[in-house]
């Protein structure tokens, strides 16, 4: 069998699991992921070696966890019909995050600011969501997986805590703990994949990029 043959037969292994089980959704497929928000924009800086970025993320997130509040988007719901104001029942993240990674050892830490959006009748329906119910910050440790740093894990111990919402809202400001990983995309065979946590290359999905261009997944589970 030659090289390319055998590359051939990986990746359609991967397109087989990918579209034929659970990692469709969540690669790698070991922890339930509550939000998978993709990195739309960077820009890195290399100092005293570290590299410092700042990214701007969106993506979406699981109804009933702590950022999309079932009695959140309740309070919402009957807040805003007496404005003329309807609401879709979903919640979007977006967030501005910062990083700041030893490029010894890749380890490093993770913080910045984020946005609960919902879209509404009052909002432009044809773009993306962007009313916003809820305001908060995060902050947690991170630390490559593999030596070439294709999946970055977010330590236990990171949090995201609840700063503001919608006015007259019984926001509880007790911070939400996470965990969660970076999939770093990585060109396989001339196309852009994911790693999974098996090691399989899982193809990015046309829905994973901004712009034309393969993007950082950004996997989020609540403990």
């Amino acid at each position: 069998m030659t090289r390319r043959a055998g590359s051939l037969l990986v990746l359609l292994a991967a397109l087989v699991s990918t579209f034929g089980t659970s990692e469709a959704g969540h690669p790698g497929g070991s922890l339930h992921t509550n939000a998978v928000l993709y990195e739309l924009t960077e820009h890195a800086t290399i100092t005293g070696g570290f590299s410092i970025a700042e990214s701007a993320l969106e993506g979406k997130v699981e109804r009933g966890t702590p950022l999309c509040q079932e009695d959140l988007l309740e309070y919402a719901k009957l807040a805003l019909e007496p404005l003329g104001i309807r609401l879709a029942r979903r919640c979007t993240v977006v967030a501005i995050g910062r990083s700041q990674i030893d490029l010894s050892n890749l380890t490093g830490s993770i913080s910045g600011e984020f946005w609960v959006v919902v879209n509404t009748n009052a909002t432009n329906l044809a773009d993306a969501a962007e009313f916003v119910i809820m305001y908060g910050t995060f902050a947690g440790d991170i630390a490559a997986a593999d030596p070439e740093g294709l999946i970055i894990d977010i330590l236990p111990g990171a949090a995201f805590t609840l700063v503001a919402a919608l006015p007259g809202f019984p926001l509880d400001r007790t911070p939400a703990s996470f965990t969660g990983k970076f999939r770093r995309p990585f060109k396989f065979n001339h196309i852009a994949v994911y790693e999974s946590d098996h090691g399989t290359p899982i193809p990015v999905r046309p829905d994973e990029r901004a712009l034309g261009d393969a993007t950082v997944r950004v996997e989020i589970s609540f403990d």
